[in-house]
């Protein structure tokens, strides 16, 4: 992929940052190619559904959706970013209960393997690493789930991948850190509730937006 002396932003990510539930215009890396301009290229690089844990269930299938095993993330590696910004860690605090609460189903039950999503997540970073050694990597702690309509998908999990998330901070100094999940706090819970869409999972146009410009934030500085 020529990148013609533009800087070249991969945005790595699940359906947050795919822009699910979104027009293509509506998603946060579309808007924050638009507040960049025309000396940047950003790549929207994120799939919807996708975890960062990337294991084996007992009869040797694959646990979920990992991140690493699609072509986008391939894609974001080949295009040998000079910026890569990373958000998961939604999907990876869902427990599988099913949407009628009458069981779990163990294939989405991500949240049992949390004690490795440090090594998982930092497999994502040593290959963006190996892509471009020169990268500036910027890595994101989510932002909050409310009363989703999806049981699996609980704020409390968050919480705990959000330690996970800090721990690779401090394992990892070269990363730069930025919490979209306090930014989101600090708005209040009446506009969380009011820009969230009805899922209670993924936010609308308006918290897209507000994405868009806290990455364009930390880039410029």
């Amino acid at each position: 992929m020529m990148k013609m002396n533009k800087v070249c932003i991969v945005c790595m990510g699940d359906s947050i940052t795919e822009g699910y539930g979104l027009k293509e215009q509506e998603s946060y890396p579309y808007l924050l190619q638009q507040r960049l301009g025309k000396d940047y290229e950003v790549i929207n690089a994120g799939v919807t559904a996708h975890c960062v844990t990337d294991e084996r269930m007992p009869d040797g299938s694959v646990l979920g959706l990992p991140y690493t095993h699609t072509e986008r993330y391939a894609q974001g590696l080949a295009a040998k970013g000079d910026i890569y910004v990373v958000l998961l860690g939604t999907n990876d605090a869902q427990d599988g209960v099913l949407d009628d609460r009458s069981g779990v189903d163990p294939w989405s039950d991500i949240f049992s393997r949390r004690e490795h999503f440090i090594m998982h997540y930092e497999r994502i970073l040593k290959d963006i690493r190996q892509a471009n050694p020169a990268a500036r990597i910027y890595a994101g702690r989510p932002t909050p789930v409310l009363e989703c309509i999806w049981p699996k998908h609980q704020q409390k999990y968050l919480d705990v991948i959000l330690e996970k998330l800090d721990e690779v901070g401090r394992r990892n100094p070269d990363i730069v850190m930025f919490d979209l999940y306090s930014a989101f706090r600090e708005k209040g819970d009446t506009w969380l509730k009011a820009i969230y869409q009805e899922d209670g999972l993924h936010p609308g146009a308006e918290g897209a937006a507000y994405i868009a410009e806290i990455v364009e934030k930390i880039i410029r500085e």
